[in-house]
């Protein structure tokens, strides 16, 4: 009898042991868990704030991009009314494009974050619906600073046919008292090509800059909402 009480007493620490161990494991196994946790919320945190000021950027740059094809797009305005001007002659037209503006517009965003998030895979971290709207905000950047490019080439290649002709933007101004060395460049005979090329160029370049402002203030309302669920994310 004896004997079997020191076996239930054996037996009974035996079994406080290892449930005192099964809580050890598990309560570090709840630590760790908790651990893990912090360090995916602080990288999320950190790759939120990373990505506000990437839309912070982009904002900034929309805004001076829109202002500059504004600008662009009065002087060409300002340019087409010159035709109600009765009996122009050719080298007025010059000198009414020569007031335009030839500076073309570079767009570049700032979507350096998420193509990371993209490469590393913690895009998955972003719940899905936002990320939804990240990727589909640099898919929409990307094609529209292909798409000016492409427009800026066909500007450009017009523009070189000027060259070709005798003149680039401006350099009638420059040689405007120069009457010899206007005829020994034979400028004036190639005259009518030289304001078709330019019209045709300012032509391309007025459609894009109107395609592409409307596109910008389209991305700014997107960066807009995709900032406001960023920023509630970081506050939940």
């Amino acid at each position: 009898m004896l004997t079997e009480n020191k076996f239930s007493k054996y037996l009974l620490y035996a079994i406080g042991e290892i449930v005192l161990v099964v809580i050890g494991i598990l309560i570090a196994l709840q630590i760790n868990n908790w651990n893990e946790n912090r360090k995916v919320e602080a990288i999320k945190r950190t790759n939120y704030l990373n990505l506000l000021q990437d839309l912070k950027t982009d904002s900034i740059h929309i805004h001076q991009k829109l202002e500059e094809l504004n600008y662009g797009i009065s002087l060409y305005d300002d340019y087409i009314t010159t035709y109600k001007t009765p009996n122009l002659t050719m080298n007025d037209v010059l000198d009414n494009q020569n007031k335009l503006d030839f500076i073309t517009t570079t767009i570049r965003f700032e979507n350096s974050t998420i193509t990371s998030l993209e490469n590393t895979g913690d895009i998955k971290l972003i719940p899905s619906e936002l990320r939804k709207k990240l990727t589909e905000l640099k898919r929409n950047q990307d094609y529209l600073v292909e798409s000016n490019n492409q427009w800026n080439t066909h500007y450009f290649d017009r523009i070189e046919n000027a060259g070709i002709y005798g003149s680039q933007p401006h350099f009638q101004n420059r040689i405007k008292n120069q009457p010899l060395l206007r005829d020994e460049l034979g400028i004036q005979e190639n005259l009518d090509m030289v304001i078709w090329s330019i019209e045709i160029a300012m032509f391309y370049k007025k459609m894009n800059e109107e395609n592409v402002s409307a596109s910008l203030r389209n991305l700014q309302a997107d960066i807009t909402e995709i900032a406001e669920s960023i920023n509630h994310e970081l506050n939940k």
